[in-house]
């Protein structure tokens, strides 16, 4: 679905929104030739050069452009800070210490091109370099004062270990902050280094990130400016460097760590591990799977932090999966397709529009946004000193690689928002021989085979993990260059993972109506199996419901209605034999067609059999059952139907979803909580169109916390999140809750998704605040409701095993609430699933908000007991019920309906 006239696509979908490349006059109107990696601003109608990012007017600015305002977010903006606002990408977001440090890179190396720019209005890291007014942003305190303790009783004990390594010799040095300026001002933070670095002999020793120098010695004992001067290397250009102090770097402040970051990453650099995005990964260990065109590099995730007691580093796994097929290996397919016919080159930009491509020879990520067909490697291009130089002839110099097919076209990328800050702001041209993909196409991701040999090394079990782990330990502690730095700052890593006491919580008794109870085993939380005889905690019948199927897979469809009218009674539900509308094709205009004419009906649910799960036909008819003609809908695929063995496995969750979307309750757990409503929270990024975005708020209704109210909205900001749908969501819950139960909830408990560790001075001021206002709106006044606000954190680093023997996966209920958690929060991390393969991975509990006076037992057994209440699964779930019905809903809307769902489906969970 393209965005609408009058909001131009942009982004990642804007060639396929175009549909078309540039034709040659466009692009000769953005871009002049010129040497690969540099900036160029046209005076006169000539272009001139001075150097990267430089124009007449001075850096990052071109002629003819108002001069730009500063940034106020972005790379530039957070040197020095990890601020950030809910409703933009996660991945923008640092979600913990390491991704705000990871761009930092300790080398002394100096400027590298790579591709073709033209210059356009940017503002430089300059703008806002050396602010200091933001360190009180980092590490924000979200421990309520009143809090005495944040650890829990409640459980057995049981010996774990975590990927952390403590810092076991401390620095007993005071650590010296500086500032280093140079003019004229360079952006390029290698050639900042280079530059510093020539003068490393006459000054102490140091750390330097290209703005920021760190030592223990002072280097002027009466702390003025000290001056030095460089000469750059590419035009011999003289530079003045200007080292100012900033003052002395307490413990409790963030740079105190981000100084840890530094050396730790300068360390990873002498282990000759190559840096691509924020994380080093290891070339020499790489693994090839050359039947599925794949290679796999090993690394890892780093970061430092203050922990409880200790300043520990936290090591996670990471693996890279770099293809060895280039974008010219991907024409040449298209190319057999097609035959070369007419429809070759829109076929190619279907293909390629929008991908993320590697360029080997410097490790860079690229996104392909054009392609020109008119270019090729033979063109030439205006030099530094105005000499004439063909791509070809560029990289084979530059980077010998020599280039074999001379008439492939040329691909396009406009730079990222950090290089356009940099100066650099004009399409980059690059060669499709020398550019790999990346990621993984839908075709391979459907590869089992292939799947699972990349599993074979990627999902690695905690036996496996652990050993891995060590082997870091035993690089760092063995590196004679790194044992020499380490020594040179007093500072030594310990060579075992840290281990203390963690907690398991019993298992939960799960309810049905009478005296249907069943229970699962500590190692393996699910309950699938007494559903052969069991009596649902609340049952819909369905008597009157339709079927609607192509007619080439009517057999196995009423064979699988035969199943489900078996299963129905074991789950104390009554199923009639439904009503049957074949189609004569399988085409999802047919599908449309059918469903109207069924909907006229009236049936109280419908079921759809379609012939995959492809995407299309089952948006067509989520789209006519959530939007246009409100009846809750059930879609199962033919592929799955035509598999005889497990069917009877499948029309019991069939089932018991069919139930939960006629407002059945398949299960229960005992909550203790009277007078409570728990509410999800959770984002997704809305497919169709760039910057837009779902919100989701699903709240309970009961006691038994099984019944829901679910909405979901659209917003392109966080304040329209907030304002026009959070608010809204919940003061129409609330209005809800109180039709249905006669008052007001007494105790509000909000599981809050999608937050990153950079938003959360943005919830704390605003998104509380509002949310109060809405409580109050409604009529409960702060002494009267008990709230409490807790920040579910799904994508972290953290991992826990089970010690004593080998290694293994802590089972499901574990609780950690000690020595790795934050001394600034009131955390806690839960391991409430259990897993088959690999390492569990643990959910992270940040409490910002409680005025419940409920204590910190109260608060994980509540939270381990809502993850027993997800319906697509009889077992235990990574988060709480109401956020994972949260992100199923946001995830629906998001991917499939691109607009608000009817409210005749609220009360009901339709999404499942």
């Amino acid at each position: 679905m393209s965005a609408p006239p009058d909001q131009p696509p942009t982004g990642r979908a804007r060639g396929r929104a175009r549909g078309r490349a540039r034709t040659s006059e466009e692009a000769a109107a953005i871009v002049a030739a010129r040497r690969p990696g540099e900036v160029a601003s046209t005076v006169g109608g000539q272009v001139t050069s001075l150097g990267r990012g430089i124009s007449p007017v001075g850096r990052g600015v071109s002629p003819g452009k108002e001069m730009p305002s500063v940034p106020s977010s972005g790379r530039a903006y957070n040197r020095g800070s990890v601020t950030g606002k809910p409703g933009s990408s996660t991945s923008d977001q640092s979600s913990s210490l390491s991704s705000s440090l990871s761009a930092i890179k300790i080398t002394s190396g100096s400027s590298s091109g790579h591709g073709t720019v033209v210059g356009e209005a940017s503002v430089g890291r300059g703008a806002v370099r050396g602010r200091r007014d933001r360190a009180t942003e980092f590490y924000v305190r979200t421990r309520p004062d009143t809090l005495q303790s944040k650890k829990g009783t409640l459980g057995d004990e049981m010996a774990c270990a975590s990927n952390y390594f403590a810092l076991v010799a401390k620095p007993n040095w005071r650590l010296l902050q500086y500032r280093v300026d140079m003019s004229p001002d360079i952006d390029h933070t290698g050639v900042r280094k280079a530059l510093l670095y020539h003068h490393k002999a006459t000054l102490p020793k140091f750390m330097f990130d290209g703005t920021v120098l760190f030592t223990t010695t002072r280097l002027n004992p009466n702390d003025a400016p000290i001056v030095l001067t460089s000469t750059r290397e590419h035009d011999k250009a003289t530079v003045t460097i200007t080292i100012k102090l900033v003052g002395e770097v307490q413990p409790t402040d963030y740079h105190y760590m981000q100084f840890f970051n530094i050396v730790l990453r300068s360390a990873m650099e002498k282990m000759q591990l190559e840096l691509i995005r924020r994380n080093y990964y290891d070339p020499k260990a790489s693994i090839t799977l050359g039947q599925y065109k794949l290679e796999l590099w090993p690394g890892y995730v780093t970061s430092i932090r203050q922990h409880e007691s200790q300043i520990l580093l936290c090591c996670e796994i990471s693996h890279k999966i770099l293809r060895t097929d280039t974008v010219l290996d991907q024409i040449e397919e298209v190319h057999k397709r097609t035959g070369g016919a007419g429809s070759f080159h829109a076929s190619v930009e279907k293909a390629l529009l929008g991908a993320i491509v590697i360029t080997r020879y410097n490790n860079k990520t690229y996104r392909i946004d054009e392609i020109d067909w008119n270019k090729h490697p033979t063109d030439e291009f205006e030099g530094r000193n105005n000499e004439k130089m063909s791509y070809q002839k560029y990289y084979t110099e530059r980077y010998n690689r020599s280039i074999r097919d001379p008439k492939q076209p040329l691909i396009v990328s406009m730079p990222k928002v950090r290089d356009e800050r940099g100066g650099v702001s004009g399409p980059i041209y690059l060669i499709p021989e020398l550019c790999n993909m990346t990621g993984l196409s839908e075709e391979q991701r459907a590869n089992f085979q292939l799947m699972k040999a990349l599993g074979d090394y990627t999902r690695q079990d905690p036996k496996k993990r652990c050993e891995t782990l060590k082997k870091f330990s035993e690089r760092i502690n063995t590196n004679q260059e790194i044992q020499t730095e380490l020594t040179a700052w007093n500072l030594q890593f310990s060579r075992d993972l840290e281990q203390f006491r963690a907690r398991i919580l019993p298992p939960e008794v799960i309810l049905g109506s009478g005296s249907s109870k069943a229970t699962y085993q500590l190692e393996n939380a699910d309950w699938g199996t007494c559903f052969r005889k069991w009596n649902s905690f609340s049952v819909q019948s369905c008597t009157k419901w339709a079927v609607v199927c192509a007619s080439r897979d009517e057999a196995a469809t009423k064979e699988f209605i035969t199943s489900l009218t078996k299963v129905a009674p074991s789950l104390g539900m009554t199923m009639n034999k439904p009503k049957m509308f074949p189609l004569p094709d399988n085409r999802p205009a047919s599908y449309i067609q059918a469903l109207d004419r069924v909907i006229e009906c009236n049936p109280s649910i419908v079921m759809v059999v379609v012939p995959n799960n492809k995407g299309d036909h089952y948006a067509a008819v989520k789209k006519k059952c959530c939007l246009e003609k409100p009846v809750p809908s059930q879609v199962v695929t033919a592929t799955v139907l035509s598999k005889p063995k497990g069917l009877m496995s499948v029309a019991t969750k069939v089932a018991v979803q069919m139930n939960c979307k006629l407002g059945g309750e398949p299960w229960a757990v005992k909550i203790p909580l009277t007078d409570t409503m728990v509410i999800g929270y959770d984002t997704y990024h809305d497919t169709s169109q760039k910057g837009r975005s779902v919100g989701a708020v699903v709240a309970s209704m009961n006691s038994t916390f099984t019944k829901y109210l679910s909405v979901a909205n659209l917003h392109t900001n966080p304040a329209q999140e907030l304002n026009d749908n959070m608010c809204p969501a919940i003061t129409k819950a609330l209005r809800k809750y109180n039709e249905i139960n006669g008052n007001l909830p007494s105790r509000i408990i909000m599981y809050r998704d999608g937050v990153g560790d950079g938003q959360i001075p943005y919830v704390m001021e605003h998104e509380i605040a509002a949310i109060q206002n809405c409580f109050r709106a409604a009529g409960l006044t702060d002494d009267q409701l008990l709230f409490t606000y807790i920040i579910v954190s799904k994508r972290i680093n953290t991992r826990f095993f089970k010690m004593g023997g080998k290694p293994s996966n802590p089972p499901s209920g574990t609780i950690v609430d000690d020595v790795v958690t934050l001394p600034e929060r009131y955390d806690f991390f839960l391991v409430s699933q259990s897993v088959r393969q690999g390492t569990v991975n643990p959910t992270s509990y940040n409490v910002i908000k409680d005025t419940s006076g409920l204590k910190p037992n109260h608060l994980q057994k509540l939270t381990y007991k809502l993850t027993h209440l997800y319906y697509n699964w009889p077992g235990t779930v990574r988060v709480p019920a109401p956020c994972q019905y949260a992100h199923k809903l946001a995830f629906l809307v998001g991917e499939s309906l691109h607009k608000e769902p009817s409210e005749q489906l609220e009360q009901v969970l339709y999404y499942l």
